[in-house]
């Protein structure tokens, strides 16, 4: 059955324990970075935002467990636009899809990305297979110029099992990271405390925070590969899902991301060889590279890797060969 582009659809969350207490409009904002502070408040005074099936105001305090329902809407203009958005599908069944996120894609429909998301082209494909009462949601989300795996469910009851399973940490992911300057050990733990920066309420910069507004992030790391240019590849593995944790848990220990202007990494990295060749990368070094999880149907355990995207492994590659960084980078 088709979907009616002028009908609203949900993205529905579960509360879990790290977000307990906290304000509706502050845990909305949580779970979809990319909206502003101030059009998730006028979503919820509009009704638009609910909890546990009541809609509540933006100081309403949530509880682990509950949850949160967004009414979103897809503009009839764009119900076509997933059409022209490429999917990489890893694996696909009655329950999930497993798809390897280009960098620079959107996930969610917000802001000025409305019909250029993820969400939209997952939508596109599924609109004449799935039930009128079924729907595609995304199962955890990557930044808009993070590339790699991310999972999306085709059910609400694969929904439900999923969420749950996030909230035991059952699911394990994966990272690669170009980072500046050479790691030293072979591996460790970040164990730092991660909340919003002090850079005005709607800010989307997050920051390490030791004064009781942060909330206990955890990231295990380990050596790739060091390279004479001056940069090193980490692998990372995040035991919490704080927003920007891996880039800011990097900033933290004198490692950037490379090209990651918001934390310290520069605004983009030219890399260039002794016989001229370059390799160019502006968006922020981060691949989630593995993914594994409980498939909510079977049970079985689940996992898919994706190769590094084309600007990050030219980027390697020609480190490999020598290259050195050219000019001087922003920080």
């Amino acid at each position: 059955m088709p979907i009616d582009p002028a009908k609203p659809f949900d993205l529905e969350f579960m509360v879990m324990p790290a977000y307990d207490r906290e304000r509706l409009d502050l845990f909305v904002k949580a779970m979809v970075p990319s909206m502003s502070r101030t059009r998730i408040q006028r979503r919820i005074g509009e009704g638009r935002v609910e909890v546990n099936a009541v809609a509540r105001p933006a100081n309403w305090r949530v509880l682990a467990g509950d949850g949160v329902l967004l009414r979103c809407r897809i503009p009839a203009e764009g119900a076509d636009a997933g059409r022209r958005i490429p999917l990489r599908v890893l694996y696909e069944d009655d329950d999930v899809v497993v798809v390897d996120k280009q960098p620079g894609l959107v996930v969610h429909p917000v802001g000025k990305h409305r019909h250029d998301t993820l969400l939209n082209a997952l939508y596109w494909r599924y609109k004449d297979v799935l039930p009128g009462d079924a729907a595609v949601s995304l199962a955890n989300r990557l930044d808009q110029y993070t590339s790699g795996v991310i999972l999306a469910t085709k059910n609400t009851a694969a929904k439900r099992i999923v969420q749950e399973d996030f909230e035991r940490r059952i699911p394990e992911k994966t990272y690669l990271a170009l980072c500046r300057g050479i790691v030293e050990g072979d591996a460790g733990e970040i164990d730092l405390p991660v909340g919003r920066a002090d850079f005005g309420r709607d800010s989307r910069r997050m920051a390490v925070r030791h004064d009781g507004a942060g909330k206990d992030a955890l990231t295990r790391y380990r050596v790739e590969e060091r390279f004479a240019a001056g940069f090193t590849l980490v692998r990372l593995k995040p035991v919490t899902g704080r927003q920007h944790q891996l880039r800011v848990h990097m900033s933290a220990i004198g490692h950037p991301l490379a090209a990651d202007l918001q934390y310290g990494g520069g605004r983009r990295l030219v890399l260039v060889r002794g016989d001229g060749a370059e390799a160019l990368l502006d968006r922020y070094a981060l691949h989630a590279c593995r993914f594994a999880f409980r498939h909510p149907g079977t049970g079985a355990r689940m996992e898919f890797s994706a190769p590094l995207a084309g600007d990050m492994e030219a980027s390697i590659a020609t480190l490999r060969q020598g290259a050195e960084e050219r000019g001087s980078w922003d920080r």
